[in-house]
């Protein structure tokens, strides 16, 4: 009764074919995987299903059955053994469970339509105690840190690389590897760029960022643009090629080193911190510098002009305490 006739029609066609009776949840998940533009979420929904799927041996299940009682059980099969043989940790099965219910939960999203009352798929597994707590880790490492970070040398070229990206990074106030992999080359002594969170059509929230390029800065410039500006860094074709080369750098650098294992955004947390406790830059400051987008403040940002100069006045800070004294 509440629907068209043609909403109707098309309903009866629809539920007439063979397969009406079975969701394909693995199709399903495949083809929201194959259209996730940002490429680290498109990984983190593969790894969650694939591990589901090694949870239950199959390769091919019905959305209605991925019950409560089946996902209490994965969740107590990882925590004795994952798919390497080795119990995860609490924060790694939360983070499995969780790219599995972001796709079970567009499944019902696509099959369940409330107004016209067509439940097709009524389980909700999902609502349940047992899933870890995620708790997120604190990723920032300290001034002596980054300095030996910064004076390691390596015979291997790609261990150089990585080393010198992370302080690149570091450099331009914790800028993240997607926006440095794709810099233009610096105008009037300063880096431009619209800060990116994601890759996704609905990303309306880019924040414009000018940093001033720093003595530093510019040496390892010059030194990765050799036939253009980060020509060298651009041979890897994709940035997820990228940033997976530059932190196989990082963990060799940290085993030989003897320090804690730190990966790209590191750079972005560590600067934060050290910019806040040692340089003691304002928390306003701090969320200006990382190009936070502040809601509360967002009347005032349409008649406040922005002034550059406090992050470059912060980030010289910062990049004062790395000086050799």
């Amino acid at each position: 009764s509440k629907m068209s006739c043609s909403e109707y029609r098309d309903f009866i066609v629809q539920s007439v074919k063979p397969d009406y009776d079975y969701i394909d949840f693995v199709k399903f998940s495949n083809d929201v995987i194959g259209s996730t533009k940002k490429e680290k979420t498109a990984e983190w929904y593969q790894q969650s299903l694939n591990c589901y799927l090694w949870f239950v041996d199959k390769k091919k299940i019905d959305a209605r059955d991925i019950t409560r009682h089946k996902i209490i059980d994965w969740i107590e099969q990882l925590k004795r053994k994952g798919q390497k043989g080795d119990p995860l940790a609490p924060g790694t099965i939360s983070n499995y469970v969780r790219g599995l219910r972001a796709l079970f939960n567009e499944c019902k999203k696509k099959y369940n339509k409330p107004d016209l009352d067509i439940i097709r798929i009524p389980n909700d597994p999902f609502t349940i105690d047992e899933i870890p707590k995620y708790k997120k880790k604190r990723k920032n490492i300290s001034v002596e840190m980054i300095k030996s970070i910064r004076d390691y040398n390596s015979k291997y070229g790609r261990v150089n690389m990585a080393r010198d990206v992370f302080m690149m990074m570091f450099y331009l106030m914790g800028i993240n590897i997607g926006d440095l992999y794709r810099l233009q080359k610096p105008e009037e002594g300063r880096v431009n760029y619209e800060r990116s969170k994601t890759d996704t059509d609905d990303n309306v929230d880019m924040f414009m960022l000018s940093i001033k390029v720093e003595p530093e800065l510019q040496i390892l410039l010059n030194r990765y643009s050799r036939k253009g500006f980060l020509s060298d860094l651009k041979r890897y074709t994709t940035v997820n090629n990228f940033n997976k080369a530059v932190n196989t750098g990082l963990k060799d650098i940290c085993n030989e080193l003897k320090i804690p294992k730190i990966t790209t955004n590191w750079a972005r947390h560590s600067w934060a911190s050290i910019a806040r406790n040692k340089a003691k830059v304002p928390k306003a400051d701090v969320d200006f510098c990382l190009g936070h987008v502040n809601n509360d403040y967002k009347m005032a940002d349409i008649y406040i002009d922005i002034d550059y100069g406090i992050c470059d006045d912060a980030n010289r800070k910062v990049l004062n305490l790395l000086l050799d004294k």
